[in-house]
């Protein structure tokens, strides 16, 4: 079922893994990447979906500023007081992955999610999906 679609973003709830999937195509973290994944994570806590598939799969280089754009929006927007856990799930590029893995290293500028979020990365869908699954 679609609940969100944009020319770049498309936000979908899979009944049967019981799993949001936001696919996002634009080379560059937009406007319309904020609204769909505001909208992503306000489901996920209307309709208690635990988990989400972030498909950010796409032929851009990483940015210093995509990490502020995927985890700031989890403390603000995730009430600390929820007791259950939420595992996301984010799917991107092996160059992508590479930067994250050497950035998560200065972790005095690294936003930390709430303790009640598993947030990872992965460069593979599969990885991701049978991750959630598991979760």
């Amino acid at each position: 079922m679609t609940l969100f679609s944009s020319p770049e973003a498309t936000l979908t709830f899979n009944s049967a893994s019981q799993t949001l999937h936001l696919s996002y195509s634009a080379t560059r973290l937009s406007v319309s990447f904020g609204q769909a994944y505001q909208r992503a994570l306000e489901e996920m806590l209307e309709h208690n979906v635990d988990k989400l598939l972030l498909d950010l799969k796409r032929n851009a280089p990483p940015t210093e500023d995509e990490t502020e754009h995927l985890l700031q929006p989890l403390i603000t927007a995730l009430p600390a007081h929820h007791s259950r856990p939420l595992f996301i799930a984010a799917v991107v590029s092996e160059g992508q992955y590479q930067y994250q893995i050497a950035s998560y290293s200065s972790a005095a500028s690294q936003t930390v999610p709430p303790a009640h979020i598993e947030f990872n990365y992965f460069t593979s869908r599969r990885d991701a999906t049978a991750w959630l699954s598991e979760n």
